[in-house]
């Protein structure tokens, strides 16, 4: 047996937490920083550590095997955490959620134990936050085995598109664009208006549970960018009943098997309540994030909607810096509403190497078609057009500091020259102006 490690490695300490959250997807990619060279015995627990309990059994053997030939009392704890897991998945299945939530504390503890048994230190809080998380983990793990039962019956698509914009902002442009070029929309699409000629591309089943979400949260799609404090565990019958019509929506109105165009603006805020989907890796994901100028969007809510501009530049605020924050993990693709004006071709070339990265190998259609999909794109329908000016409103409704903030972040946005590490960094600190000025 190699000697035993006097301090606790920062990546053990995360990978718990991950476990305890339910983060597969984050645990399984989690870099280990052990220290140089690597410690055998620290880097066999954390590979033990980050496999899924959703894999088959046969992926958690190797590394078992591995961890007991340095640390046998370890790797027994660790199996136990795994029996644990696995006996709470058939109990959740059962609808046995009591005896569930005892199952996922005994697992947890187990691995709190095969930490502790290598002679690292586990902070006594640290042991005390894991346990009490087991009900969330509960909850979480629940709607990954909904997930999991749905794909194995073939009866989900094979890669979720996610459109996450503003109102106004060209999703609808963008989305149709996508279909158009052979991706799979809604059934129940939402039907076209004078204000959207061209459709919408949402699904009316999807708006209404989201809508309902909203509501039950004590918000509505016209204020919802207070949610950036929410506390998404203190929901979570709404948060779980909003998920289960999802998931039935996406099996009854998208193609089994293809990839589906799910494009509602108020996912930008309610994408963390879909983290354990997205952190099961039981189904691909892409995002998309048509940005566009926020006096133009001010100024197209208030003529389709009526809705003050100064209110409207808050929601762009909330929509557009949900949206970045919450994707961050994704594949994805920030597009410039300028450009899918002027260049969809270019648009959809870089949407098709986004989808085939996001993937995992998943060809696009072989209805993919970016020359006859362009024609979708009418530039004559933007109404609205900012100018290098400040607006007159902008005064007018004492909105000068979101107006600010706004421009800001746009400009961070749409910039083509930013790397991700400095894009997120920028928009760190406009996040914090936000959260800190928004009421």
């Amino acid at each position: 047996m190699s000697t035993r490690p006097a301090t606790t490695e920062p990546a053990i300490l995360e990978a718990l937490l991950l476990q305890a959250a339910g983060q597969w997807r984050t645990l399984e990619r989690l870099d280990a920083p052990i220290t140089q060279p690597p410690a055998p015995l620290a880097a066999a627990l954390l590979n033990a550590l980050r496999v899924s309990p959703l894999q088959a059994p046969e992926q958690h053997q190797a590394c078992l095997d591995t961890l007991a030939q340095l640390d046998p009392h370890a790797a027994c704890a660790l199996a136990l955490s795994r029996g644990q897991l696995a006996l709470a998945q058939e109990q959740l299945l059962l609808g046995e959620t009591a005896a569930a939530a005892t199952s996922l504390r005994q697992g947890l503890a187990s691995s709190v134990n095969a930490v502790a048994s290598t002679g690292m230190p586990i902070p006594a809080h640290l042991a005390d936050q894991l346990l009490n998380q087991a009900g969330w983990l509960g909850t979480a793990l629940a709607s990954q085995l909904d997930l999991a039962l749905a794909s194995r019956r073939g009866q989900l698509p094979a890669q979720l598109v996610l459109v996450l914009g503003m109102h106004r902002s060209g999703t609808s442009a963008l989305s149709g664009l996508l279909v158009q070029a052979g991706l799979d929309g809604p059934r129940d699409l939402m039907p076209a208006t004078q204000a959207n000629p061209r459709g919408y591309w949402e699904s009316l089943g999807e708006v209404a549970l989201s809508d309902q979400l909203l509501q039950q949260l004590g918000s509505h799609w016209s204020r919802c960018w207070a949610l950036a404090h929410h506390d998404w565990d203190s929901n979570p019958t709404a948060v779980q009943g909003w998920r289960s019509g999802l998931l039935h929506l996406l099996s009854t109105t998208y193609a089994h098997g293809g990839r589906a165009v799910l494009k509602d603006p108020r996912l930008c805020v309610l994408l963390p309540a879909l983290q354990p989907w997205l952190e099961s890796s039981l189904i691909s994901c892409a995002a998309f994030l048509p940005v566009r100028h926020p006096a133009e969007v001010a100024s197209s809510l208030r003529v389709a909607e009526g809705l003050p501009r100064r209110q409207a530049l808050l929601l762009w605020l909330g929509h557009v810096l949900h949206a970045e924050r919450n994707s961050r993990a994704l594949q994805r693709l920030i597009v410039d509403y300028q450009k899918l004006l002027a260049n969809p071709q270019a648009v959809l070339a870089s949407a098709g190497r986004v989808l085939e990265l996001a993937g995992d190998g998943l060809p696009l259609p072989q209805t993919w078609s970016i020359e006859e999909a362009s024609g979708f794109i009418d530039p004559q329908l933007q109404r609205q057009r900012a100018g290098e000016d400040v607006p007159s409103w902008v005064l007018d409704e004492q909105a000068e500091v979101w107006y600010d903030l706004a421009l800001g972040v746009h400009a961070v946005m749409v910039d083509p020259q930013l790397s991700e590490p400095q894009r997120s960094a920028a928009l760190d600190q406009y996040w914090q102006q936000w959260t800190t000025l928004a009421p």
